[in-house]
């Protein structure tokens, strides 16, 4: 009875070591130092960038990772995307980055026999970009619209600035709508009417309310067509038509005249007086 139950302890020992695995896995992601708090990274957009998890394990430990984003794994096998191993650091490059790749990746580490994995999460945003038309043209009394483009999340704060004076909001003539598009405020500005004075040098600028020390801004230059610029090159068509015409019509005018008076004094007086003139010739060259 007892060499029986000293086997069954020994069974329940054998199943229990077998069955109950510790790992001793670290998984380090490079993190800004900045947000190391909230374990963030920040990538400029469109531009490349990458991701580095390393992983500590205990002598032996087998193991295998993938990427994840959003909860979801990671086509690595698109070229946009190039996956890397330098001993315990693994690197996800991400190339020409958009505003759809910013999100929260993860760094997944599957352990032999553990049927739980072990990941670490990193939450990539990207620094903003305003841009706008390097130059921009409108006829006087249109409607003048320009446009600012805002690329990286989250969205900033959009200011306008129009020679020494900075619009924060609709004022006067200009009005500042939001741009539904990309979902940004303050991105468009139009003016109802343009006039000759709005000429001038027009700043987009973008500030991150949680980051305010960080600024972008693009500029454009507004030129100004006067409305009757156009008619201006056909009324000089006209005017040189007319004088054109004009030299026609004295020159021929002057022509005819000078024929007339030519044709009078090739007649000689005896000719005109006598007009049968000539009939004796006529005659003899009948006979």
């Amino acid at each position: 009875m007892v060499h029986f139950r000293n086997q069954l302890g020994a069974l329940f020992i054998l199943l229990s070591t077998s069955t109950i695995v510790i790992s001793e896995i670290e998984i380090n992601l490079n993190y800004d130092e900045v947000y190391k708090t909230n374990q963030s990274k920040k990538f400029d957009i469109r531009s490349s960038t990458t991701i580095e998890c390393t992983i500590e394990a205990s002598e032996g430990e087998e193991y295998s990772m993938k990427w994840m984003k959003d909860g979801k794994d990671l086509d690595t096998s698109s070229e946009k995307f190039r996956v890397t191993k330098d001993g315990k650091k693994h690197s996800l490059r991400i190339g020409k980055t958009i505003d759809e790749d910013i999100g929260n990746y993860s760094c997944v580490v599957n352990v032999k026999n553990d049927d739980e994995p072990k990941s670490a999460i990193i939450h990539m945003f990207s620094n903003f970009k305003v841009k706008t038309q390097d130059n921009m043209n409108f006829v006087e009394g249109d409607i003048l619209r320009i446009p600012c483009t805002v690329y990286g999340k989250p969205r900033p704060v959009i200011k306008w600035k129009i020679g020494n004076r900075t619009y924060e909001e609709s004022e006067d003539r200009v009005v500042l709508e939001r741009d539904e598009e990309k979902g940004v405020d303050n991105a468009v500005l139009i003016i109802q009417e343009a006039d000759l004075s709005d000429r001038g040098v027009y700043t987009c600028i973008g500030i991150r309310q949680s980051e305010p020390d960080i600024v972008d801004s693009d500029d454009t230059m507004v030129r100004i067509k006067d409305k009757y610029a156009a008619l201006w090159p056909f009324l000089g068509i006209c005017a040189e038509v007319f004088i054109l015409c004009a030299i026609i019509l004295i020159y021929e005018k002057k022509r005819n005249k000078a024929e007339l008076d030519e044709s009078d004094t090739d007649q000689s007086p005896d000719q005109k007086n006598t007009p049968d003139h000539g009939k004796d010739s006529n005659l003899r060259h009948r006979q």
